[in-house]
């Protein structure tokens, strides 16, 4: 029976018109009559939608036709869209009818740059981030989450300790913690602290000890062992390559174990509205479980994922590797490079100094890339001629620079000129302006890091001054000069929370209270189109996601408020209702 009577999209008002008005007997007479045309063969909607969303804020994401009244989903697909009584045409005895009750529905969050496979590690670590993520704010802060930590798992003599997030620059002490610190409170356990940034980290002398790294070593490539004050002595901190042949010396869950955590990490991102998911740096053996999970269908997200150019000889022209193939909502998206450090850690490249002391640096200290000149060149030329899309990290403008030098010399040797590289520069954090410029002429996309703004603008105002720290992130200014970007949490460098994202983007507010580079302040909508239908364009995924128009996936987020009409401030208060992928429901508060 379709009962029309009580079709939302049709009052009895509508009806009868609206001064109309039901007496008893009238109603009773209207039905039985409606009771007696039921018996008879009633028109059936021909293709019913399964889903139809309306009364609420439906944001397309389309400039051209930014809000619609309704939406059909069918067949995990967007249907029809458009207004209440054209997509009410389409509600049928199946139909599922939601009421969004006002709140606001839009694209799934594509997610421009995250590491997706670390959530799978930090669920099982000690968290020892600072306010408003952490509690910690002190080195005995540390040393006791720690302590914790090690009581709680039952740790035993012997086995690794490992915390996440630290960031010397919260803690009262505004510096690094050392093996100083942490050898009398573990004195039989290696212990590894891995930086908030993931460029550095810092161990005691069990971890020193059991890795044979002592005042013989020298620094590796890319990558500095500190050392204490006069001496050739390593101090425990270490720098991007030193840091990362540590961390590969700590066990990992073995393959039934991460089975378990790649569900969990599913439904962390679900939870926060994202629908498809990047692993920013892909080893090996992480890239294999992630291909096994997606032939067994077992993601209920999309994962993009970018395999690491540590194993570049491995991935590139290997047949189980096929780059751009989506096995289920898995893909190999292309290959990441990292080109230099952390800003806040002190080890991005820049074309200037630094102006306030580096550790393990004593002059002319402006950071360090992570690969030379060389064979920066070969892996960039090894992408373009093979169709790989490359995404490289550069956080300061001199790692920008190095990049363009082997971007070049890579186009160079090309036989014939690529029309759509798409080159990603991951983070672009302080590109310059004439940078800018080359990203409009070879058709780069930066992806942006305004969490930046919030959780270390006082830190790079400090590290940078003011003209370099206001440029952070420039999204207006890339705006105003064509450049399609996405903007980034690098969750898990700040939390996987795309509506604090948004807030950072269009108030670019700092810890303090400070507004950096108010000139670069998006709005709303420009910062949510970031977080949409760019992020799909960047993942070469536009024709299929990133929009709400017909044909495409129906991946959908529900918010408890509009961003668009809210306060500026109050965007970071705004929860995720439901999660929607491919029509189905995925998350619900």
């Amino acid at each position: 029976m379709y009962n029309f009577l009580f079709h939302p999209f049709i009052s009895r008002q509508s009806l009868l018109g609206s001064s109309a008005t039901f007496s008893f007997p009238f109603a009773v007479l209207f039905f039985l009559a409606f009771l007696l045309s039921a018996c008879k063969d009633t028109p059936k909607v021909a293709n019913p939608a399964d889903t139809i969303y309306y009364n609420g804020n439906i944001l397309t994401m389309v400039d051209a036709n930014r809000q619609v009244e309704a939406i059909a989903i069918k067949d995990g697909k967007i249907f029809q869209i458009g207004k209440q009584i054209d997509v009410g045409k389409w509600n049928g005895a199946h139909t599922q009818m939601i009421d969004l009750k006002g709140q606001t529905l839009l694209p799934g969050f594509v997610d421009g740059h995250s590491h997706f496979s670390f959530t799978t590690s930090i669920i099982e670590l000690a968290n020892l981030n600072s306010p408003p993520v952490g509690t910690i704010k002190s080195i005995p802060d540390i040393i006791h989450k720690l302590k914790d930590y090690q009581k709680e798992r039952a740790i035993p003599k012997g086995d690794w300790i490992v915390g996440w997030g630290y960031d010397q620059d919260q803690l009262v002490e505004k510096r690094h913690p050392n093996k100083l610190d942490l050898d009398e409170a573990f004195p039989d356990n290696p212990v590894y602290l891995m930086h908030v940034s993931g460029h550095l980290s810092t161990v005691n002398s069990k971890a020193l000890e059991v890795s044979k790294i002592d005042g013989k070593i020298p620094n590796p490539p890319g990558g500095v062992i500190v050392r204490l004050p006069n001496s050739n002595e390593p101090s425990g901190v270490l720098q991007e390559t030193a840091s990362a042949a540590m961390r590969g010396r700590i066990p990992t869950p073995n393959a039934e174990e991460l089975l378990g955590l790649i569900e969990k990490a599913q439904d962390y991102y679900a939870a926060r509205g994202v629908t498809t998911a990047q692993d920013g740096l892909t080893d090996m053996k992480t890239m294999q479980l992630l291909k096994k999970v997606a032939e067994t269908d077992k993601f209920k997200i999309d994962v993009e994922a970018l395999a690491s150019f540590q194993y570049a000889k491995e991935f590139i022209g290997n047949p189980a590797f096929k780059f751009g193939e989506s096995i289920n909502g898995f893909r190999i998206a292309g290959l990441k490079i990292v080109s230099d450090g952390s800003p806040q850690g002190k080890t991005a490249y820049f074309s200037k100094p630094y102006l306030t002391e580096v550790p393990g640096c004593m002059h002319e200290c402006r950071g360090f890339p992570i690969l030379e000149l060389e064979p920066l060149t070969q892996l960039v030329t090894a992408c373009y001629q093979n169709n790989i899309q490359l995404f490289t990290h550069c956080n300061g403008d001199g790692a920008i620079d190095l990049f363009f030098e082997a971007h070049d010399k890579a186009v160079a040797s090309l036989p014939s000129p690529k029309e759509d590289l798409r080159s990603v520069i991951i983070h672009s954090q302080f590109v310059r302006p004439d940078q800018l410029e080359k990203y409009v002429k070879e058709k780069m996309i930066p992806s942006f890091f305004t969490n930046h703004a919030y959780f270390w603008g006082d830190v790079h105002l400090e590290n940078l001054g003011e003209e370099r720290a206001s440029f952070l992130s420039p999204l207006k200014t890339a705006t105003d000069m064509g450049i399609t970007y996405t903007n980034h949490t690098d969750f898990m460098v700040t939390p996987l929370n795309q509506l604090f994202l948004l807030w950072t983007s269009v108030n670019r507010t700092t810890r303090t209270g400070k507004v950096l580079g108010p000139d670069e302040r998006l709005t709303p909508w420009q910062g949510l189109k970031a977080l949409t239908i760019n992020g799909a364009y960047q993942h070469r995924q536009e024709q299929v996601k990133g929009t709400l128009e017909v044909g495409k996936l129906a991946d959908l987020v529900v918010l408890d408020q509009n961003p668009l009409t809210v306060a500026a401030d109050a965007i970071k208060d705004i929860q995720v209702v439901e999660t929607i992928k491919e029509g189905k429901t995925i998350f619900k508060l």
